[in-house]
């Protein structure tokens, strides 16, 4: 067994979630759940923290490098006698949650089996409407004092130039349930900007080819 309980929607159970990495790790540590609280959900940011210790760059995706270390801790749920060094059973791991098979395990990917809070998976259903490099520089725009924070008065307004500048065309009630979900995420309070660039944007070609053949081809040769 990977880990993944068919029995709770093929989401990892909570006791299997607190055995994934040792505890030393302080990037899990606010996570501390004890292995009974079964139906206890993962905060957004909770899993973010945990997502950005394998997402060195923040680019809002794994790729097969970065993937490799997920996926050996991911193993050592239930204690799966693997060799964790045989890169053709990483190999067929890696697929089993890259399931647009664009060769990188992007953060919605991760986190559809993850016990995350309803509110975020819905959050991350808009990052392929805006891409990184839009957001970047609408950020930076509205980022004038250099804090690296939005404040929750500033977010909607953002998105509502985010989704004119990449035509993807919000209504007022879109921008207003979209950024009202965020800001409840973030406690009513300032948004940082690699927390806000990972749910809203994303890194990866929509259409990617090119992309997809890219880091199929890097797999390959890590795979040797």
């Amino acid at each position: 067994s990977s880990g993944i309980n068919a029995e709770y929607g093929g989401k990892l159970e909570a006791k299997e979630l607190s055995k994934i990495i040792p505890t030393e790790e302080n990037f899990l540590l606010a996570y501390s759940i004890q292995s009974q609280n079964i139906g206890a959900h993962l905060s957004s940011q909770d899993f973010l923290e945990i997502w950005v210790h394998y997402d060195k760059d923040c680019s809002g995706y794994l790729d097969f490098t970065e993937a490799k270390d997920f996926m050996k801790d991911m193993l050592k749920v239930n204690s799966v006698k693997v060799d964790l060094n045989n890169v053709t059973y990483l190999d067929t791991f890696f697929k089993t949650f890259d399931t647009d098979d664009n060769g990188v395990i992007e953060i919605d990917e991760m986190a559809a089996i993850f016990p995350v809070e309803e509110r975020f998976t819905n959050a991350l259903k808009q990052r392929k409407r805006f891409t990184k490099e839009e957001f970047d520089r609408l950020f930076d725009e509205y980022d004038t004092n250099k804090s690296g924070t939005l404040t929750p008065k500033q977010l909607p307004k953002m998105i509502s130039d985010l989704s004119k500048k990449s035509k993807t065309n919000l209504s007022d009630k879109q921008v207003s349930e979209i950024s009202g979900r965020l800001i409840q995420m973030f406690g009513s309070k300032e948004i940082p900007r690699t927390e806000l660039s990972l749910i809203i944007s994303s890194n990866t070609p929509q259409h990617g080819v090119q992309f997809k053949r890219e880091m199929n081809e890097k797999r390959m040769s890590i795979m040797g």
